[in-house]
């Protein structure tokens, strides 16, 4: 028996390596398929839609909001926007009010979202069309969703596809949009904006005070796959051209799961809620002698920490980081990205437009016409030869010509970009 113990021992080494092997084959990067929504560069995550609002605005950056709406949301007229995308949201009584009263003094709020908290809409939409009371967002089931906006300077010639893919295989996918009954010609009803599959509202405003609500019911469209085309960059663009020009306030903290956020609406008796039943919360409480006992040790716990912890403290000061040039990664995420889908041509075309970008922004040479004039200034003001300049572009016009490219001209590419980078005064 002793004698065969090395051999078993060996047995299930070799069985749980080749496991590992097994598991680990494919190697490299591997991606994340499931709506997060989080700051990340998975498919279905919002780095690049983040870092594109971080610098929409000349003046102003982006706030991430990662302790409550109520604590970092400000109250006050800052021509500001909150904007959401995820899945759901969840906020409890206090975030609500303080949102209500941002977007009533003059703010924007712009929420992406497969559906919206009763508690919230409660005092937005109310009951504006013909009595019907708000039943959250409806949805149909197919494998692309058609997407266009209204107003005519926006609206595209073609409606724009989107489509939703699992592991890059095209999925049906649960298409969300408001139902037609919610909008009318009263002073504080939906305000249609955008079109789902011809028919149907995927985006619409809704004022509320001095400002607006923005409603958009497809986040997946501001994803990291949707933006690698340059369609859904454009309809990114235009859905937030809506927006005042102001701070921007990105909301990480109240996002949840679509089921959850539903869930919540289903256990809110709404209907309670819109006649203002005198019968609060605390009915059922005080009717249960174990929970009253409970709610009493607890408002009694709370006094004596006030009467002893009473004395005036100073606020905590914030540390504050630094400004961080985020460009390096965020071009990083974009070539990630574009790699998932083995697409160099398409990187190449990224990597020249970023080249062009940063030949107005250091020498202010405009590169609308590309010719021997402009060859000529770059030379002179980069100090880099015209034959290798005028190299550069014979370079992007093969690739912009070509069906594939390939490996190593991507690399060549990339090499005679760097050159430049390097060797450039």
């Amino acid at each position: 028996m002793n004698d065969k113990r090395p051999l078993i021992i060996f047995g299930v080494a070799f069985i749980l390596i080749l496991l590992l092997f097994l598991l680990f084959r494919s190697g490299g990067t591997r991606y994340d398929w499931t709506e997060t929504y989080l700051e990340n560069e998975n498919p279905y995550g919002t780095q690049v839609i983040h870092e594109i609002l971080n610098n929409y605005y000349t003046d102003y950056s982006v706030t991430d909001i990662q302790t409550s709406v109520f604590e970092e949301l400000p109250a006050s007229n800052t021509n500001g926007n909150y904007v959401f995308i995820g899945e759901g949201l969840y906020m409890d009584t206090s975030d609500v009010t303080q949102l209500l009263a941002f977007v009533e003094e003059g703010n924007q709020a712009f929420i992406s979202s497969k559906t919206v908290p009763y508690d919230l809409m409660f005092y937005v939409y109310y009951t504006e069309c013909n009595d019907y009371y708000w039943d959250d967002y409806n949805f149909f089931r197919d494998t692309i969703g058609q997407f266009n906006l209204v107003h005519k300077n926006l609206k595209s010639e073609n409606d724009l596809d989107f489509k939703y893919l699992q592991k890059g295989k095209t999925t049906a996918y649960n298409w969300h949009y408001i139902d037609s009954v919610h909008f009318c010609n009263e002073e504080y009803s939906f305000i249609q904006l955008g079109t789902l599959n011809g028919g149907y509202a995927n985006f619409a405003k809704i004022k509320y005070g001095a400002g607006e609500f923005y409603f958009h019911t497809n986040p997946i469209a501001f994803t990291n796959l949707q933006l690698l085309d340059e369609i859904g960059l454009n309809y990114a663009n235009k859905v937030f051209s809506h927006l005042e020009e102001g701070p921007i306030y990105w909301d990480t903290y109240s996002r949840v799961g679509e089921e959850v956020s539903r869930r919540r609406n289903q256990m809110q008796n709404f209907e309670t809620e819109r006649s203002l039943n005198a019968e609060g919360p605390l009915s059922y409480v005080l009717s249960q002698a174990p929970l009253a006992w409970a709610w009493y040790l607890l408002i009694g716990s709370a006094l004596l920490y006030l009467f002893f912890k009473a004395k005036r403290k100073q606020r905590i000061i914030p540390v504050y980081e630094g400004n961080k040039n985020t460009s390096l990664e965020f071009i990083s995420t974009i070539g990630s990205l574009y790699f998932m889908q083995n697409d160099h041509k398409k990187l190449c075309i990224q990597k020249m437009k970023l080249f062009l970008a940063y030949i107005r922004n250091r020498y202010n040479i405009p590169t609308k016409e590309i010719d021997e004039a402009f060859v000529s200034r770059l030379s002179n003001k980069s100090e880099v030869s015209e034959e290798y300049i005028l190299n550069i572009l014979k370079y992007y016009n093969n690739i912009k010509s070509s069906t594939v490219v390939s490996d190593n001209t991507l690399q060549e590419f990339h090499d005679t970009l760097e050159y430049f980078y390097k060797h450039r005064k």
